[in-house]
């Protein structure tokens, strides 16, 4: 394993999940429908189906990352998952997404609120050139977009029982595209990573909270992102939501 991959490695496995929680809630679904938006390199999504034991499942990932295809062969191997290349976003057509060529797991979005923080580019660039790793600059390119409305028509899916969303910046876009599936009480969980500005987070985190809650979820746990803040104008944290009705 080389060094950028231990890194990513580390990264995933020692960020918050949620699993027990989520195991605990799930306990009594004998079939389960599951959502992995932002999937990468598939480690919630590998977690879960460990967590699970022999429960049926289906499992629908989504990133829009061309490597990814790549790095969760073995995953889509599985009759029961479901690769989609395409963001998920408010509306359902083309945007512009921006790869981060230097480090994919951080800030690779529809949204630029990484691209454009040089205080959190300057700094990991800095950390890689140290154990000497190239640093190349974020990409852009056209992909394709879908909201959570449509997909669950299209597809006819009826029920999700966990969304897993992570899409660095772009939570609220991703929460007025499934406006009329959270109306409608049709996903169970949500764990939702939530990233903005430090000036801004606050605000953005009430806001995210107030429309799930009038849609009858609860805030059931939250988890600070450190790294993310450290030697950044970021903030972030992941959040564990669950319907209340």
């Amino acid at each position: 394993m080389n060094i950028r991959n231990l890194i990513y490695t580390i990264a995933d496995y020692t960020y918050p999940n949620f699993i027990n929680e989520i195991v605990k809630s799930l306990n009594t679904k004998k079939k389960l429908v599951i959502f992995d938006i932002g999937c990468y390199r598939g480690v919630f999504t590998k977690t879960i189906l460990k967590s699970i034991n022999k429960k049926k499942s289906k499992i629908y990932l989504f990133d829009i990352n061309k490597n990814v295809k790549n790095y969760i062969r073995d995953l889509k191997k599985s009759k029961n998952i479901y690769y989609n290349e395409v963001a998920i976003s408010d509306k359902t057509g083309k945007a512009n997404y921006n790869l981060n060529s230097f480090f994919e797991s951080s800030g690779s979005s529809l949204s630029s609120i990484v691209k454009n923080d040089n205080k959190w580019i300057s700094s990991r660039k800095f950390l890689l050139k140290l154990l000497f790793q190239t640093t190349e600059d974020f990409k852009k390119y056209k992909v394709d977009t879908i909201t959570i409305d449509k997909f669950l028509k299209i597809n006819q899916i009826k029920f999700v029982d966990l969304m897993k969303v992570d899409i660095d910046g772009l939570e609220y876009k991703f929460l007025k595209g499934a406006k009329k599936t959270l109306a409608n009480n049709k996903v169970k969980i949500i764990v939702l990573e939530i990233m903005d500005k430090k000036n801004s987070f606050k605000h953005k985190e009430k806001k995210i909270i107030n429309f799930l809650k009038k849609n009858k979820y609860i805030l059931v746990k939250k988890r600070k992102f450190f790294f993310i803040s450290l030697f950044s104008n970021l903030e972030a944290g992941e959040y564990l939501f669950e319907l209340n009705l």
